[in-house]
């Protein structure tokens, strides 16, 4: 649906053009109510000089409808009018009601004073009335359930949200962060590396030794390790530190206790040569490393998110994290993100809620932002060779791309803690705080597999999973999120740069929500119990012996006595006027005869079963 826009310009002044992404952020209203689609109301009183009322007594005419409505929506009103008052003059009351409740879905239209309505009166009632002309029905964000665990809801997820187009050279912004909250985005990626450097005159006696670590950096050129060729692309690629805009491979150094990076190595020969000067970081940076995109302070970013975190939204934000900076770089991100966020970000479990035992409840972490990061606590004094591989790596050997996590940050990620998915295996992880990121293709393949789809169902009723875009999707294009959602996925991370099929997928599952949806009873953790038994037969039940007794004993009609069976399930009840007995139909018989087609006695739908506390009698 379109909305209608005024636009608005100063005397002299050219309206400020936006980028593409965010013109289209600005005029999608995504995670919110679509706007009028036809007009808007103030519109229409406006173009008719405020003479609604006259017109719906009749004194309007039809010159005024046409500055309402173009020619071509106007037949098609008229054709609708005269199809519903058929015969009659006019629009009798009884066949308008019928109209809106059962064509237009208006489930409490108001009063209808008149006995018939004109052709006018019907089109302006109609049209002020915006729930019985929408073809789809509001969401209450207020009917969310939220006393469930955080993994049983689908969440507006984004994929790389600091940039604002395609995947390679594009601009990275802090506002793309609020366009997206904006517009009911509940989990949002970072991707933070080391900030530009700066030189100073070095304080340290030995200018051959780092300030921080105190031992000798040993490497001169980039060319002892690195084939000639690949050293001169990397010199030639790279900017100066003091731009902080990463092109390709921006040289930052690092400290020793990390693995070499081609950054690293480019930078290292001026340390040598000026050694006078020891080098001092800026704060971290977001951008997309290995692209020619920009960068944009990790601050800004920070800052940007909590300007327009829960505005109008009090549902908790998951923020994932990509982590490339080094351990001090990322001890100066956790001191940014409790500066900027203060109270909003999650630093410790909430009272009651141990994350080794279980989830957090939604209603528990209204206006929380909670970090999505990897648990990895490594001993700076371990040698390089004692380091595991962590993360993406740029395929040259022996260089890893990311550094381990240090304890500090690992620390944030309370109830969502990333974990290195290893196959099918990994699927048995216990862990209520774990989240598996996959990408596309991955997920793809596992679920190819009709044994190892129905294992990725039965972990995602209870654990988090995330799906991200396979990396050729250079352009920002999108996968189909709907087949990740039907096997469970919580968080189908998408390219909001670009609104494709996928995209308006995602908005249309998100539309009139604020970014959480509760998942079908079968793609959640909580037993919903569906039983069924059937009774086939029995023999040798001495109904006749039974009979003799209770004819001498009670002296009644001993014909009455029958053979049925009663099935009781002993489970917690919901509500008390819950019936959890089901009986057979009655048979006059020592070996009663039920029949291969007997209806089953019927359990279904039933919530909050513990199965080790939960009985059939």
């Amino acid at each position: 649906m379109l909305t209608l826009h005024r636009s608005q310009f100063r005397s002299g002044e050219k309206p400020k053009e936006k980028p593409s992404f965010m013109r289209r952020m600005t005029t999608f209203t995504r995670g919110e109510r679509p706007r009028m689609a036809m007009m808007d109301v103030a519109f229409i009183s406006t173009a008719l000089g405020g003479n609604i009322k006259s017109l719906v007594a009749g004194d309007g005419k039809d010159s005024h409808l046409r500055k309402a409505c173009h020619d071509s929506v106007r037949r098609h009103v008229e054709r609708v009018y005269d199809s519903l008052r058929g015969r009659d003059r006019k629009l009798p009351r009884r066949k308008f009601l019928i109209f809106l409740k059962n064509t237009q879905g208006l489930a409490a239209p108001e009063p209808l004073e008149a006995e018939d309505f004109t052709f006018h009166e019907f089109f302006f009632y109609w049209l002020k009335h915006e729930d019985a002309w929408r073809a789809s029905r509001e969401i209450r964000t207020d009917d969310l359930d939220e006393t469930k665990p955080l993994s049983n809801y689908f969440i507006s997820s984004s994929h790389n949200t600091y940039l604002e187009g395609n995947q390679l050279s594009s601009k990275s912004s802090a506002e793309a962060y609020q366009a997206v909250l904006s517009n009911g985005c509940r989990c949002i990626e970072i991707d933070v590396w080391n900030g530009p450097t700066t030189r100073t005159p070095s304080k340290s006696p030995n200018p051959g030794r780092s300030p921080a670590r105190g031992h000798r950096r040993n490497l001169s050129s980039p060319s002892q390790l690195l084939p000639e060729t690949l050293s001169q692309k990397l010199n030639r690629h790279s900017r100066a530190a003091s731009t902080g805009q990463p092109g390709w491979l921006t040289p930052e150094p690092r400290d020793s206790s990390t693995t070499l990076d081609p950054k690293d190595l480019v930078d290292r020969p001026s340390r040598s040569r000026d050694s006078s000067r020891s080098a001092i970081r800026g704060e971290p940076i977001v951008h997309h490393h290995g692209t020619m995109t920009t960068s944009v302070p990790f601050r800004d970013v920070c800052r940007a998110i909590r300007e327009s975190a829960f505005k109008k939204n009090p549902l908790p934000i998951i923020v994932s994290l990509e982590v490339g900076a080094e351990s001090e770089q990322q001890r100066v991100m956790v001191q940014i993100m409790k500066e900027e966020w203060g109270d909003l970000l999650l630093d410790k479990p909430i009272e009651g809620c141990d994350p080794n035992e279980r989830q957090p409840r939604l209603e528990e972490l209204h206006n929380k932002i909670l970090i999505k990061v990897k648990r990895v606590v490594v001993d700076d004094c371990l040698t390089e060779a004692e380091l595991p591989d962590r993360g993406r790596t740029l395929q040259i050997e022996g260089i890893r791309g990311k550094p381990p996590i240090c304890e500090e940050l690992a620390a944030l990620g309370i109830y969502t803690h990333s974990e290195h998915f290893g196959g099918q295996e990994s699927l048995d992880l216990g862990s209520p705080s774990h989240i598996f990121s996959l990408s596309e293709s991955t997920f793809s393949a596992l679920a190819a597999d009709s044994d190892k789809a129905m294992r990725i169902m039965e972990h995602n009723r209870d654990y988090f999973m995330r799906i991200y875009p396979k990396g050729l999707r250079f352009d920002s294009s999108n996968p189909d999120p709907s087949f990740h959602w039907r096997r469970g996925v919580q968080m189908v991370a998408m390219n909001w740069q670009k609104t494709d099929e996928g995209m308006m997928l995602n908005d249309a599952m998100f539309a009139d929500t604020n970014g959480w949806i509760l998942k079908p009873a079968a793609h959640r953790s909580e037993k919903v119990l569906n039983l069924k038994i059937t009774i086939l037969a029995g023999q040798f039940l001495s109904l006749s012996e039974i009979r003799k007794q209770k004819s001498v004993v009670v002296g009644s009609d001993n014909r009455k006595v029958r053979t049925s069976v009663k099935v009781e399930l002993h489970v917690e009840k919901q509500h008390k006027s819950l019936d959890f007995l089901r009986e057979t139909t009655p048979r006059d018989t020592d070996n009663p005869d039920w029949g291969f087609d007997a209806p089953p006695l019927e359990f279904l739908d039933v919530k909050n079963v513990v199965e080790e506390t939960s009985y059939v009698r």
